[in-house]
């Protein structure tokens, strides 16, 4: 078998994240049994470290594999990040790729989740919206928590705050981890609208310490601050990769980008 499927992420040094990752590898290899080779790999050294030291796990850093893969003389890659926005670790892909151009016969990257241009983001935005509906009615305060960065567009996350109005549900609001709007500015917006509770719903590829920790843990996190601000909490700990409706749409953009190029 030469063709191989890569699937690639920042990475997780928790088990379950780990089995999340790999129930999602094991649908994509029943999928494309049929001549492809699927595989997974991390971009942070760090967390395959964490991982191999704290449970004995080997998962390579996507660098380990493609030197693997060209040793082995593999003649097509086809890489699918799991990441859900265009940002730096994506753009570290690119890179890495592009010293193996030309080692194989055919490389090529799919897109992040959130695809770029108004058409892809829009349609990604309400894959999302319409699968966290399971967890949500019309009437709650829903707070949409995703991981953000000082370098991306926050519009990307607007489009999931608009389509989840445009749904019904109304009191949507959308805090980041890393980016622009922090809890201290998620709160001043709920005690200005007189709000008590909230489900807060993680807009994040896998479980892990920012779902754990920095979100619902019992110390400095979202969850613990809003409560001291007397607000009430519900937590919904589904990671995006755990809905079928976005696993399937992982699958449909492999099977387009493997036979359309």
């Amino acid at each position: 078998m030469s063709k191989v499927i890569i699937i690639v992420s920042f990475g997780t040094a928790n088990l379950e994240g780990l089995k999340v990752i790999e129930d999602f590898e094991s649908e994509v290899s029943a999928k494309f049994s049929k001549g492809y080779h699927v595989v997974k790999a991390f971009t942070s050294s760090v967390i395959s470290n964490l991982l191999l030291n704290k449970y004995g796990r080997v998962v390579p850093r996507l660098e380990e594999v493609l030197f693997r893969l060209n040793n082995e003389k593999y003649k097509e890659v086809y890489i699918q990040p799991l990441h859900i926005i265009n940002g730096n670790e994506y753009n570290s892909i690119e890179k890495n790729i592009k010293e193996y151009d030309y080692s194989f016969n055919k490389i090529i990257l799919g897109e992040f989740l959130i695809g770029s241009g108004s058409d892809e983001e829009n349609y990604s935005c309400n894959l999302i919206c319409d699968a966290i509906k399971e967890n949500i009615n019309e009437k709650d305060n829903i707070l949409l928590i995703g991981h953000g960065s000082k370098t991306i567009n926050y519009n990307v996350y607007n489009c999931l705050e608009n389509n989840l109005k445009e749904k019904g549900y109304k009191n949507t609001y959308i805090g980041t981890l890393e980016g622009e709007v922090k809890k201290e500015d998620i709160v001043k917006s709920l005690v200005k609208n007189n709000v008590k509770d909230v489900t807060i719903i993680p807009i994040l590829m896998l479980p892990g310490n920012h779902i754990k920790k920095d979100i619902f843990g019992s110390e400095n996190s979202w969850k613990s601050f809003l409560e001291n601000e007397g607000i009430t909490v519900k937590s919904v700990e589904k990671t995006l990769l755990e809905y079928r409706e976005i696993r399937e749409y992982y699958i449909h953009k492999i099977e387009r980008d493997l036979f359309k190029r």
